[in-house]
């Protein structure tokens, strides 16, 4: 007698990472600086389950969308271990839409890492009510709640920092944002009541400082989005690069990380060595190319080379201290050494401005956060991430949230009134 088919089961296995507050270091990560994390309690849930036929099926529920191809061509590029732009090739091929780069990088990257392809169709389910380009790190909540789901699905282990370095990888070469590694290693790492200190060189992670238990740190979402891919991010990149280059070729010193410059290095001979600003043209002829393998310097931007390049040199001081400080809290000093951790934070601000990464809306938002200021318990203020927008991170006694909640519901926005995240 013929022998019965087996009934199709489909295993399903599922991911959970959450979103980041920027505390301080921001767009230093790519010069090799010293950043602080948060994690906020919002998520990004992301299931895959096996299929019967060779579909592949990704579903979003933030953007509420759908996409679906026939699996067979990707599955043999995996089998192939392809590039990434003969991946991205692909992706474009069938019409894959910009959100969907990122899951599917990720399959892209482990599959490579892990010598693993799935044997047919799959399904990714994702869910997240992580803020979308506020400067939360949504995108790598969606990596890395990709990865772990990957991981599970396929019984694969992660070691060390490898979840979040592929994660990265995924941005940078499939869906195109030349990020660090910050964001993914605090979604990954991160612990609620604790600042994660990482040294991007590239992702040393150091002990977790506990918060004092009267503290927290707040994000303050505002309504102009922040964009990791946006010209003005890419050219503060591509000119702290250049500031590189020409600082090591006029001081004859070479530095694997721009941070590795001491700040009084930089005083006796930042303005001598480095212009304040350059064209891409003037630096190509005079210098050659950066060292940056995700930018390319334009020969027609004009770049703020000088204070690109002094931004992480201060941003990795800044952290170090501000780290200092919270490890050594003492209650009968909070409120100073509080008030001393929220001057950096503020100095970090200002430094986004001189980079071509401030935000008028941001800096009203820090303005009138501090006018609270340490009395009335908010102690420092400053623009996230990648900024140009998106979220101000506040740190504020616990008591003292519904007065800035109060202060956010007063000022409103385009799209409405401010929001706080925890």
């Amino acid at each position: 007698m013929p022998t019965k088919a087996r009934a199709f089961s489909p295993v399903t296995s599922q991911g959970v990472a959450p979103g980041r507050l920027d505390f301080m270091g921001g767009v230093a990560d790519y010069s090799g600086s010293l950043v602080l994390q948060s994690p906020i309690a919002a998520t990004t849930r992301v299931a895959i389950t096996s299929r019967p036929d060779s579909q592949l099926v990704v579903t979003s529920t933030t953007p509420l969308a759908e996409f679906s191809c026939d699996f067979a061509p990707l599955l043999a590029a995996l089998h192939k271990r392809c590039d990434a732009a003969n991946w991205r090739a692909l992706l474009i091929a069938v019409e894959a839409p910009g959100w969907a780069f990122y899951p599917l990088g990720c399959l892209w990257v482990f599959s490579r890492a892990k010598d693993w392809v799935p044997d047919g169709g799959l399904e990714f389910f994702i869910e997240s009510d992580v803020p979308q380009a506020l400067g939360v790190s949504s995108s790598a909540a969606l990596e890395v709640a990709t990865l772990r789901a990957l991981g599970h699905f396929s019984d694969t282990i992660f070691s060390g920092t490898e979840i979040a370095r592929m994660g990265r990888e995924a941005e940078n070469k499939i869906v195109g944002n030349p990020c660090g590694v910050e964001d993914q290693l605090a979604s990954a790492f991160g612990r609620p009541g604790h600042l994660l200190p990482i040294v991007c060189r590239p992702d040393i992670l150091l002990e977790a400082i506990r918060l004092p238990e009267n503290i927290a740190v707040v994000g303050w979402a505002g309504s102009v989005r922040s964009d990791e891919a946006s010209a003005p991010f890419v050219q503060a990149r591509t000119a702290a690069f250049m500031g590189k280059k020409i600082f090591e070729t006029r001081g004859g010193q070479t530095f694997e990380h721009s941070s590795e410059i001491a700040p009084s290095t930089f005083v006796l001979h930042g303005d001598e060595f480095v212009p304040d600003r350059m064209t891409g043209r003037e630096f190509e002829e005079k210098f050659g190319k950066t060292d940056d393998p995700c930018t390319t310097v334009d020969p027609e931007t004009t770049y703020r080379v000088r204070s690109c390049l002094h931004f992480p040199i201060a941003e990795n001081f800044r952290c170090q201290l501000a780290a200092s400080l919270l490890r050594n809290f003492a209650s009968p000093s909070g409120r100073k050494t509080l008030t001393l951790v929220g001057e950096l934070m503020l100095q970090s601000h200002v430094g986004y401005t001189h980079i071509g990464l401030g935000s008028a809306e941001c800096d009203k938002m820090v303005d009138a956060a501090m006018q609270l200021g340490p009395e009335k318990g908010i102690y420092g203020a400053r623009i996230s991430s990648g900024g140009a927008g998106g979220t101000v991170v506040v740190l504020a006694e616990k008591t003292s949230l519904p007065r800035l909640q109060k202060l956010a519901d007063q000022l409103k926005t385009g799209v409405g009134k401010l929001k706080l995240m925890l």
